[in-house]
């Protein structure tokens, strides 16, 4: 999608290779605050370097928007087959792990599309990374703020969330969970897709029907929840509504397709789901885009959260009370400045993101930042990280 999108520079683009001299992986640092970077390390067939710059790019924008002090990155194993043995798998992990040893200090993994807890253990083992300890589910936390975003859209263009209709692209931990909290505010999912195909029903599908079917048979729910409802995938984006939601892989929309958009407003669960010219189209025919760096950052939040030994109960009316202000703080600026959603976000985080850097090259206190460094690798007494971390994430983001 190269030709969709602007050209991102990132501050540095590594690329690591095997014996024979195919591609083993890369890493994209797009950005550093006091020299730390982090993002996900995906494991695909192929990924384009242009295109993980922009995810890398993305991170620095979600980091920035939310206030904290970390640049963006973004990692991807190429592995070139879809099917690996275990033992291929764990040696390839490890092989890309060892590269990575050159960025101790400096780069935080996360999990990602492909990746999972074993292989991130493994990986942090290897390379000797920081590896704090994660939140319970950060799908949900990722869901709960696309939530939030399409409650402060719906309010903005005077839409009631009961009986709204809803598309989403892509039924896994982030699409389920959201399926899921909107139907229990009374929206209705007309559409849901998966690899495997999609599903549609204008009144509404049953969407604890679809959860239990995707626990039993995985992709395969859509086509197992009632044939004759089965659409093609790619047309999940066209279905009329009011809510489209892309929770799958990057530049679902693009030109190609933004003409086929029925819904009034897009709200991101993946990471860039939509081009640059996508946008534009989408715009020109006054759909609202709500832009992902913002909508899918409960993922990062709850993950924060969770590295402070905060549980469940505590991190959802945290996200809510911070999370939403902050949204409700992007939609005035934009009703008041007659500008894009995306736009003011944009500078929302360009000015966060110079404000950190500033913060970052004053001196510090030695004692603080190494009580902090310890607590983001995990290292201090659940009993302190769970009373003083809340305050300390309030302090940093606020």
């Amino acid at each position: 999608m190269q030709t969709e999108n602007p050209e991102v520079t990132p501050e540095a683009l590594h690329s690591f290779y095997r014996p024979d001299g195919s591609v083993l992986g890369h890493l994209v640092i797009d950005s550093n605050i006091g020299g730390v970077s982090a993002g996900g390390i995906r494991m695909v067939p192929e990924m384009f370097t242009a295109d993980l710059c922009h995810l890398a790019r993305a991170m620095t924008l979600k980091y920035a928007f939310l206030k904290w002090p970390f640049g963006g990155a973004k990692a991807a194993i190429l592995t070139h087959r879809d099917t690996m043995s275990p033992q291929e798998r764990q040696e390839i992990v490890r092989s890309f792990a060892e590269r990575l040893a050159l960025f101790r200090g400096r780069y935080l993994p996360g999990e990602d599309a492909g990746t999972n807890d074993d292989d991130l253990r493994l990986i942090c083992r290897t390379a000797g990374l920081m590896r704090p300890r994660s939140a319970r589910d950060s799908g949900y936390y990722t869901a709960l703020t696309v939530r939030l975003c399409v409650e402060q859209v719906a309010a903005a263009r005077k839409l009631s969330l009961n009986d709204c209709r809803v598309a989403i692209e892509g039924f896994g931990k982030v699409g389920g969970a959201l399926a899921e909290q909107l139907a229990e505010i009374g929206c209705r999912i007309v559409a849901v897709s998966t690899d495997r195909g999609a599903v549609y029903d204008s009144e509404g599908l049953d969407v604890t029907r679809l959860l239990r079917e995707r626990a039993a048979a995985g992709s395969d729910c859509v086509n197992r929840y009632d044939p004759s409802r089965c659409i093609a995938p790619a047309d999940v984006s066209a279905v009329p509504g009011d809510f489209f939601v892309p929770c799958a892989l990057s530049w679902s929309v693009s030109s190609a397709n933004a003409d086929r958009v029925q819904a009034q407003a897009i709200v991101c669960g993946a990471n860039n789901p939509v081009t640059q010219k996508a946008r534009e189209a989408l715009a020109a025919r006054g759909i609202t885009y709500f832009p992902d760096f913002v909508s899918n950052s409960g993922g990062v939040l709850g993950s924060i959260l969770g590295s402070l030994a905060l549980d469940h109960e505590r991190i959802v009316p945290f996200i809510r009370q911070h999370f939403v202000p902050r949204v409700e703080n992007l939609m005035a600026q934009t009703r008041q400045t007659d500008r894009s959603i995306e736009e003011v976000a944009r500078e929302i985080a360009g000015i966060n993101l110079e404000a950190m850097k500033q913060a970052r090259s004053r001196r510090k206190n030695p004692l603080v930042s190494w009580v902090v460094g310890l607590g983001r690798r995990g290292r201090l007494p659940g009993v302190l990280t769970r009373t003083f971390g809340p305050a300390y994430v309030r302090k940093t983001i606020s």
